[in-house]
């Protein structure tokens, strides 16, 4: 099981509605690092900033440890406020790190987001990531240097996006000459509303150099999503929510010409409701249907087990004030830390 608990205090009148809350997004079955693409959270402007203008005027903590890395058992403590001043508005959001994966390597840490946005008949947005860390009190130093870019616009039903990672280097592993270099990488996508659905799509694709003991490793991934998501409004209280995403990944570890490739479709259906004036609910149930299947370096494939996943939450409001939190089953290893918030 997993606990999550995150605290809202606003700095304007916000609506009963207003979320801004990874708690939230993962107890509806969303991405909590990106938000979602047709379930209004201020959580989104990490996809798309120009929604920024839709989301102002709160402070937002998420309760955690100071590790770098996101994990179950360490959640990772982060947070920022946003403010709207005249025609523009702006952010400021600490320890939204980067997770690498690459053992030995330092981590992106005390990262800091900078936003801004505005409304010219289109609604724009930008961001900038920035990360610089180092550690010279082992045998030899390590450091990590990141920087990123992100922008966005909304026209009417439809919004675009586009993050870059523009650089992203880690010196010093298990050695002092080992290194971690991210070469540039972006993900890139987009949404329509048509009537009540929200039909959307995105291409992801990073690529990085591993050098260790003097030979250099080039790997990359690619990912495609298509997909659909839909609210129906039950009552002014009630809400039922569906979405299916087809997904095609690609890990290829070029040095190596070994791929693996991953298809799935998973399928959420959650609820959400205002139970009282003080207290909201929601839940949902997550599974692969059809599709879910990962083909290895041989040309092998297995079919993804356990992909059925239950997650459920709570806000209690307290006027201005919202305190969110999630429970949730484990993820398809079955261990507590897979997965992540």
């Amino acid at each position: 099981m997993k606990k999550n608990v995150l605290v809202i205090a606003g700095l304007a009148v916000l609506s009963t509605n207003a979320f801004a809350s990874k708690a939230r997004m993962e107890a509806l079955g969303q991405s909590s690092t990106r938000g979602s693409e047709y379930l209004s959270d201020s959580r989104n402007i990490f996809r798309n900033p120009a929604l920024l203008n839709q989301t102002k005027n709160y402070i937002v903590t998420e309760w955690g440890t100071s590790a770098a890395a996101d994990s179950t058992t360490a959640p990772r403590a982060e947070g920022g406020f946003f403010r709207e001043m005249g025609s523009f508005n702006y952010g400021l959001y600490l320890g939204n790190n980067s997770d690498k994966s690459e053992a030995n390597f330092m981590d992106q840490d005390n990262a800091l987001d900078l936003f801004l946005s505005g409304d010219m008949g289109v609604q724009w947005g930008a961001k900038l990531h920035y990360a610089n860390a180092k550690d010279e009190s082992g045998a030899f130093n390590k450091k990590n240097s990141a920087f990123g870019l992100g922008l966005g616009l909304i026209s009417g039903e439809a919004e675009g996006y586009l993050n870059l990672d523009l650089a992203d280097k880690s010196e010093g592993g298990a050695a002092a000459a080992d290194q971690w270099k991210l070469k540039p990488s972006y993900i890139v996508g987009g949404s329509y509303k048509w009537s009540s659905v929200t039909f959307f799509a995105s291409y992801e694709a990073r690529k990085y150099d591993t050098t260790i003991s003097s030979t250099t490793t080039t790997k990359k991934s690619s990912e495609i999503v298509v997909g659909a998501g839909r609210v129906h409004e039950i009552n002014p209280t009630a809400r039922v929510l569906t979405d299916a995403k087809l997904s095609l990944v690609d890990d290829t570890n070029i040095t190596a010409t070994g791929k693996t490739k991953t298809t799935s479709l998973p399928v959420t259906l959650g609820f959400e409701a205002d139970a009282t004036s003080w207290l909201v609910v929601r839940g949902n149930v997550h599974q692969n249907v059809f599709l879910g299947e990962t083909k290895n370096v041989s040309g092998k494939k297995t079919t993804t087990p356990n992909s059925t996943t239950v997650d459920a939450g709570a806000t209690l409001n307290f006027g201005k004030l919202k305190v969110d939190g999630s429970v949730g089953t484990t993820g398809t290893t079955g261990t507590a830390a897979s997965k992540t918030g």
